[in-house]
Order: C-alpha cells, then sequence, then structure tokens
C-alpha cells in the first residue's frame, strides 16, 4: 500500500473515534426540590351601602324634593354614599368609579334633550380607623374600611344648547359604585 494511502486511512480512522468520542462528554448535574403550596384568592365587595337624601349644591344643608324642586344650568344634584370594603388579600389598592346613570325621560320625546345637559362625577375618601384621606389612584384598601362617595350630577350650563332644556323632564335611574383591584405594587 502506498504511504498516501496509509495516510488518508489513518486520518479517517481518526476522525471517526474523535467523532464517536465526541457523543460521550458529560457534566456533573443534580436537581433540588421546590415544595408547592396551597394558593387562596381572596376578594373585594362594597357592602353596607348607606346613602344620604340628594342636596342642591354643595350645601348638605338644601335637601332637594325631587316633586317639587327643580333645577337651573349650573347647579349641582349631590349625594354622599358611603361603602364599609369586605376584602381578603394583602396589598390590595383599588381605584373607584361610578357609572354613567341611565336616565328616563318623560312621555314627551323631547325630553330627551335634557339628558345631554346632565353630567355624573364623583370623588372619593377612605376612611380607617376614624381618619379620612382622600382616594388616590390606586388607593390602599383594607377590610372594614370605609369609602366615602360624593356623587354630583351637574346640570350643564351650555351657553348655546340652554334654550333646548326648559321645562323637561327626567328620572335619574341608579347609580353604581365601583371598586376595581389593581395589581400590588412591591
Amino acid at each position: 500500500m502506498k504511504k498516501s494511502t496509509k495516510g488518508a486511512l489513518a486520518a479517517g480512522a481518526a476522525g471517526v473515534l474523535l467523532l464517536g468520542g465526541a457523543g460521550s462528554l458529560a457534566y456533573w448535574t443534580d436537581a433540588g426540590t421546590v415544595t408547592g403550596s396551597k394558593i387562596t384568592a381572596g376578594h373585594l365587595a362594597l357592602s353596607d351601602a348607606d346613602c344620604e337624601g340628594w342636596t342642591l349644591g354643595d350645601s348638605a344643608a338644601t335637601a332637594f324634593n325631587a316633586t317639587t324642586d327643580t333645577i337651573v344650568p349650573g347647579e349641582q344634584l349631590t349625594r354622599v354614599c358611603t361603602f364599609t370594603v369586605d376584602a381578603a388579600g394583602e396589598r390590595m389598592k383599588a381605584e373607584f368609579d361610578v357609572s354613567a346613570p341611565g336616565f328616563d325621560t318623560a312621555a314627551s320625546a323631547s325630553d330627551a334633550n335634557i339628558l345631554d345637559e346632565l353630567e355624573v362625577d364623583a370623588t372619593y375618601e377612605v376612611t380607617r380607623d376614624g381618619t379620612k384621606s382622600p382616594a388616590t389612584v390606586p388607593a390602599v384598601i383594607e377590610h372594614d374600611d370605609v369609602i366615602t362617595a360624593t356623587i354630583k350630577v351637574t346640570f350643564d350650563y351650555d351657553a348655546d344648547n340652554v334654550q333646548d332644556s326648559q321645562d323637561l323632564s327626567a328620572t335619574l335611574d341608579d347609580i353604581t359604585v365601583t371598586a376595581k383591584q389593581l395589581a400590588p405594587t412591591a
């Protein structure tokens, strides 16, 4: 056999040996166990709603009687309601909102024009252990906190449309106050 053929066979055999040995390389390994745990979800609810009567303007001294009182553009109806927080969970944070209420208009189709002039808004306070503080967003809340919602319905004063709202009527439906749980921060 020629030297070159012998050399080629030797190189090929060395390559086969190298390839066969590449699969046998191993690293030391080990595994550890992380024990599991029971996980139970908490809850958030507003309960024990207690609302004062509607008042005319910002003053709590002027009660509003829906059967005899009327409002004019630029005035507000105000109602203060309190709710008790029923919560289970650590580091609970929430934001509060008030629903846009429905209005039932009287028999006349033109009464629906008043709906464009009524706006609903609310502010919130959190009372914990007798101390009130504004409900900043997100508000940290705990079980048995008291949420005070001051709801305002404003008869908008829009000079362009104010003539269209005279002598119209609507019945304000229920308004819903919502507490929405937010993700806790570290």
